[in-house]
């Protein structure tokens, strides 16, 4: 990047940033519906990603013959329109305040908590139709080390920028992964907003532990590494502070705050945007400490890694390497035809049809992620997942879909793991 376009992007992120900082909320914020058509219009929408001309905060992925939401300043309303009008984009004005959207979405998933606890006759505190805390999601883990210690073990790779646990959970039918037997290894918000993925991750735990028996030969050769929250600053800020916040919460300059993670991991790492930008890859490869509590946790278990899972919202999308660069992996056709199987698995259970294919033909070129951090680690089965959500009434799915979603998501990671367990440990 040139340094004339670092300064852009400097100013237009910080642009952003000061817009939020400013009014303490996103009343001055507006959200569109676009939907580009052509590769040529993708091209065009996706050099906002990178803060040149407009900053723009994409909810979505956009990829082309789909809608996407896109955030802007308000400020910005007349230049946004008039460029996507310029280059012939479809787009629709969805909502002209985005914090009353937000409050909106807040107080629906309120009420519908209290319907729960008024119409169920369970004390069972367990429930996927609410989006769990980070405090709900750790004492859940550590409720499930105590009840199932043949099974589950759960342990702190490292500690966050603001001193917080990164926690991760080992299921193994022989108590601890001893790596003779294949590894799915999973991530879940690494980008602090993605709420669903979190969820989707811990109804998978929630399932192969509590109902084991249900799985008994699935889990009998096959191990799992998760990690559900990777992102635990950033999770956290997001449920008290700022419900669009994506990265972590370390400093990043005097004026913003944190780094992408999905872009900080030191293969094929490149520092693209500034501080302020909602894609900051960090001022150094694996700068990070949720950075490199992965890769030692992804160090220490390598030997048996078959299968690599990083499970973002939203998009509707499975994604394998490269990601970097239009390069395809060279065991593409074994990566496609699974991630058909998974995507065919959730058509079955009454999901949305998935797209599959190469990470940067499909969506865009990202530097310095997980899944291709993985796949260089010698991992053969390597995967982005873009899962289903958003909708035009909040950032995220509505709670009430929240548990069809998480079981419907479940029968596509199964087949992951199924296929995990017909690959050899041995070189």
């Amino acid at each position: 990047m040139s340094e004339a376009m670092k300064r852009l992007t400097f100013v237009t992120g910080c642009l952003l940033a000061l817009a939020f900082a400013k009014a303490g909320s996103y009343h001055e914020f507006e959200l569109y519906n676009v939907r580009p058509e052509t590769a040529e219009q993708l091209t065009v929408l996706l050099k906002w990603r990178n803060g040149q001309e407009i900053e723009v905060d994409f909810w979505d992925a956009p990829k082309v013959g789909r809608s996407a939401r896109i955030m802007v300043t308000r400020e910005d309303h007349k230049r946004v329109e008039e460029f996507l009008e310029q280059h012939d984009i479809e787009y629709d004005l969805v909502a002209e305040d985005v914090q009353e959207l937000l409050n909106r979405e807040q107080r629906r998933n309120v009420e519908h908590g209290r319907r729960l606890r008024r119409d169920s006759n369970s004390r069972a505190t367990v429930n996927f139709e609410h989006f769990w805390t980070l405090d709900e999601i750790y004492e859940y883990l550590d409720e499930l080390a105590v009840a199932y210690n043949g099974l589950v073990r759960v342990s702190e790779i490292g500690r966050t920028h603001e001193d917080r646990p990164i926690k991760a959970i080992t299921i193994s039918t022989s108590g601890a992964v001893d790596q003779t037997r294949p590894i799915v290894f999973m991530d879940g918000g690494i980008h602090a907003r993605e709420w669903a993925g979190v969820m989707s991750v811990m109804y998978m735990i929630h399932e192969f532990v509590e109902h084991s028996d249900q799985y008994a030969e699935q889990l009998s050769n096959t191990d799992y590494v998760i990690v559900p929250v990777a992102n635990p600053d950033g999770y956290v800020y997001t449920h008290e502070q700022n419900r669009l916040w994506r990265k972590n919460r370390s400093p990043g300059n005097v004026l913003c705050y944190g780094v992408d993670l999905n872009r900080n991991f030191p293969f094929q790492w490149d520092r693209t945007t500034s501080e302020c930008t909602n894609n900051f890859a960090g001022h150094a490869a694996s700068s990070e400490n949720e950075t490199k509590a992965l890769i030692g946790l992804m160090d220490q278990y390598k030997a048996a890694i078959r299968m690599y899972l990083a499970v973002h919202t939203y998009g509707e999308m499975i994604l394998w390497p490269w990601g970097y660069d239009f390069l395809h992996a060279p065991n593409e056709d074994d990566l496609q035809r699974l991630g058909e199987r998974a995507r065919d698995a959730l058509v079955a259970a009454g999901g949305p049809e998935y797209e599959v294919g190469n990470s940067a033909d499909i969506l865009y070129t990202a530097s310095g992620a997980t899944d291709d951090y993985a796949y260089s680690l010698g991992v053969p089965y390597s995967y982005t997942l873009e899962l289903t959500g958003g909708g035009s009434q909040g950032f995220d799915l509505p709670a009430a879909e929240l548990a069809r979603v998480t079981s419907q998501t479940f029968e596509l990671l199964k087949v992951f793991g199924q296929h995990a367990g017909t690959l050899s440990v041995t070189s």
